[in-house]
């Protein structure tokens, strides 16, 4: 089974260098009109997958509700993966769908993780 590096990672739409990153969110805040938004994650690779699923996911969930965005699809969100010197974009389903593959949960076992996640 291939490492969450593996799976998350491979979920990304584009992968830039880092330090191009507030460039390139600018550039697309000037063509959509601020129509998405942007969630930040540093990955820090010596950080196993417990502390990324523990950690890091259910903050997103939060934020997103926050933000009056349903989290349990997370559309119209890019999550910005921070890894070495790139930044790899994805789209706030696939960042979402990364984490049922690699917790293998079919659709109501992850909307129960997530209401979790929100009602703590």
């Amino acid at each position: 089974m291939p490492s969450y590096l593996e799976i998350l990672l491979g979920k990304s739409f584009e992968v830039i260098p880092g330090e191009t990153y507030n460039q390139y969110r600018q550039d697309v805040a000037e063509q959509t009109g601020d129509s998405y938004l942007f969630y930040e994650i540093s990955l820090m690779p010596e950080k196993p997958w417990k502390f990324f699923r523990d950690k890091v996911y259910p903050v997103f969930a939060r934020y997103l509700k926050a933000k009056f965005v349903e989290p349990t699809n997370a559309h119209g969100v890019v999550v910005a993966v921070f890894h070495s010197n790139r930044c790899y974009l994805l789209k706030g389903e696939d960042f979402l769908q990364a984490f049922r593959e690699v917790e293998r949960l079919d659709s109501a076992a992850f909307h129960r993780t997530v209401e979790q996640w929100l009602s703590t």
